[in-house]
């Protein structure tokens, strides 16, 4: 059992005031949404897949944690919220329009295996978005202790860490965002 398994029936309230910042934060840098096909890897219990769905875009959600897909699966358009490793993708070359990897990153035990497989289901111009924790702050420093004492990785990589392991896979167009002192976001194309 892993800590999302235990965490699914809590997660979304614990993590309801970030969660609707992201969202907004997402929606607003990469819309328009409408009729975008968009991958949400390590999506959850899938609040955000339903906001993205909401604002027009078709959304498939992946996720290692059959307990947090049983919760997306609620929210989603049918067989949307597919178990899977984030590493070994089970979808098409040029399949997306967009990936989106949210507060998930960290948790991804094979980063750069995971961004190749980005890289491998975005169509050629396609956006990758990764949102996540920045591990100079303080404040989060202490989220990756809990984090390994649950036995989670914690792979926590600053923004500029993430721009050269995406310029080394392939990825171009880099652009970074300092969202506040604990998150970044960084963009980049196919």
């Amino acid at each position: 059992m892993n800590l999302f398994t235990l965490l699914a029936p809590f997660y979304d309230c614990l993590m309801a005031a970030l969660h609707k910042k992201q969202g907004e934060i997402l929606i607003a840098r990469l819309t328009p949404l409408s009729g975008r096909r968009v991958l949400d890897l390590g999506g959850g219990t899938g609040r955000l897949s339903f906001r993205l769905e909401k604002a027009g875009a078709n959304v498939w959600l992946l996720d290692s944690s059959a307990a947090m897909l049983k919760r997306a699966a609620r929210l989603l358009s049918a067989n949307r919220a597919v178990l899977g490793d984030a590493a070994s993708l089970p979808f098409a070359e040029n399949s997306f329009d967009l990936v989106i990897i949210v507060d998930a990153l960290h948790h991804f035990r094979q980063q750069q295996a995971a961004l190749l497989e980005a890289l491998r289901v975005l169509v050629p111009g396609g956006t990758l978005a990764i949102l996540d924790f920045n591990q100079k702050s303080a404040a989060v420093k202490v989220l990756a202790i809990l984090e390994r004492l649950v036995l989670e990785p914690a792979l926590l990589l600053t923004a500029e860490q993430v721009e050269k392991l995406l310029a080394e896979i392939g990825f171009v167009n880099l652009q970074t965002e300092i969202i506040s002192a604990h998150q970044y976001l960084v963009t980049a194309s196919k």
